[in-house]
């Protein structure tokens, strides 16, 4: 057995650590409505649920670190606002714990960094906090074999090349958010500068769509341990077993599926929802009483059915993987466990670009790129403007689109997770023409988490009283 393989089955636990508490506290006012707070704010931000504690205390901590900077004292705070939301049992929390919350906040409250930006120092901070709270190590231990699997299949030429490929499976297979990341980088020894390196790397963006590629082989080998850790060792150890129970983990995983796509639906029609409720309210609705003195019917009623029924119809067209595929990705799983020397000498590998060539393709992809989306929202705009849509009710049409299309496309992700084919990924002209709007979705996906309306409300009048 290959030594990175052997290192990495003697660090993992096989489920003897696991210390689960199941008390959770009482169920009293106070606690009652931070757990709906809290759930009415995940949904606003969309955010994945291994995420959203991390958000949760990053979010306390700059609330209480304007006016308290005292460490104790926050971390007092800290743990409370935690324990109400159920974040955190109430028979987590013992001195033990406590010690080691005000040991990480005594290195960031009231301090500044030369290498850090100062509005990076609380997410930081509540990165290191989820990592002590989070007593599952053994997640880790598959992110960095992970790395290991993919550095064998990665011959770019750089003198970081490391360093993006844990940046890339960080945060494909290990579902790190860009805080997290930052955090794990910093704890290997790394500075902050490296963390923005591999972030903006040209090479990046082509590291992490490879990575995600290999992923699904390796997703199913981190279930099955999940699965059953205590029997894992028995099950490596035989290729009968270890197919038989890869097949059982990944049928239940599928049957799970269909519950993960529809829960992500709900709460993207939610934050639509709610976003839209703010924006037709607040600019929509006034701009045309205001400009046109009236209110166009049709045009409404199609921007308030269109973003439900979009995603509900993206929505049917996801599929799960045919027996086909699940045979061949069981059978990945066991090639790769099993033959890891051999995965530097596979086909499928990730090399240099030809910088002369790649600059050709470039300008060509750019240009395309340019003509098809001009091309899809002047088409859009013009049909729009034929049915009757004013200025105002073709900025929310295109707006929505935008916004449903990512949601949506991040939702199909979920059902690829197990779907693996070999050799590289080719892309379908549906694919090219969805680009622009993906593209400019992301971007304000990103700036409504920012920016939005009722978020600052939850932030300044619900969250500010209630929690002193």
């Amino acid at each position: 057995m290959n030594k990175i393989i052997e290192t990495f089955l003697t660090r993992l636990t096989y489920g003897e650590s696991e210390n689960i508490k199941k008390e959770t506290g009482t169920n009293g006012v106070i606690e009652t409505l931070a757990r709906v707070y809290e759930k009415a704010r995940n949904a606003l931000e969309y955010r994945a649920d291994h995420l959203v504690r991390r958000a949760a205390i990053e979010r306390i901590l700059k609330r209480r670190i304007i006016l308290d900077k005292n460490p104790k004292s926050v971390t007092s705070h800290l743990l409370t606002e935690l324990k109400w939301a159920r974040y955190l049992a109430f028979t987590e929390v013992d001195q033990n714990l406590f010690s080691n919350l005000e040991k990480i906040l005594q290195k960031y409250i009231g301090k500044t960094y030369d290498s850090i930006p100062e509005v990076w120092i609380s997410k930081i901070a509540s990165a290191e906090i989820e990592d002590i709270l989070n007593l599952n190590t053994d997640y880790h231990d598959f992110t960095l074999l992970t790395f290991q699997v993919i550095k064998q299949k990665v011959k770019i030429k750089d003198e970081n090349i490391e360093l993006l490929i844990y940046y890339a499976v960080d945060k494909v297979y290990g579902q790190s958010d860009e805080e997290q990341i930052a955090y794990h980088i910093l704890k290997l020894g790394a500075d902050w500068n490296l963390f923005n390196l591999a972030k903006n790397h040209k090479d990046t963006s082509r590291i992490i769509k490879f990575v995600r590629r290999q992923m699904p082989p390796l997703i199913l080998l981190r279930d099955m341990y999940f699965y059953s850790p205590s029997e894992f060792k028995k099950t490596i150890s035989d290729e009968a077993k270890f197919k038989k129970s890869a097949g059982e983990v990944l049928e239940n995983q599928l049957n799970q599926m269909s519950g993960r796509i529809q829960t992500a639906s709900i709460r993207s029609i939610i934050y639509v929802f709610l976003t839209k409720m703010v924006i037709a309210m607040g600019l929509e609705i006034p701009f045309e009483i205001l400009v046109y003195g009236s209110l166009s019917k049709i045009p409404l009623i199609i921007n308030i059915v269109f973003p439900p029924v979009l995603m509900w119809t993206t929505t049917l067209q996801n599929h799960l993987p045919d027996d086909s595929e699940k045979e061949n990705l069981i059978k990945r799983t066991y090639f790769i466990f099993n033959n890891f020397d051999k995965l530097k000498d596979e086909t499928d590998i990730l090399t240099d670009k030809i910088e002369e060539k790649t600059s050709t393709i470039y300008s060509i992809f750019s240009t395309i790129y340019i003509i098809i989306f001009l091309g899809i929202f002047g088409l859009i705009y013009f049909v729009l403007g034929k049915v009757g849509f004013s200025f105002a009710s073709k900025l929310v049409f295109i707006f929505f689109l935008t916004i449903i299309a990512f949601f949506a496309y991040r939702i199909s992700q979920i059902a690829k997770v197990y779907s693996w084919k070999s050799g590289a990924e080719r892309s379908s002209f549906g694919d090219i023409v969805s680009v622009p709007i993906l593209s400019i979705g992301s971007r304000l996906s990103r700036g409504i988490s920012k920016l939005n309306f009722l978020a600052f409300a939850f932030d300044f009048i619900l969250e500010a009283p209630f929690k002193k």
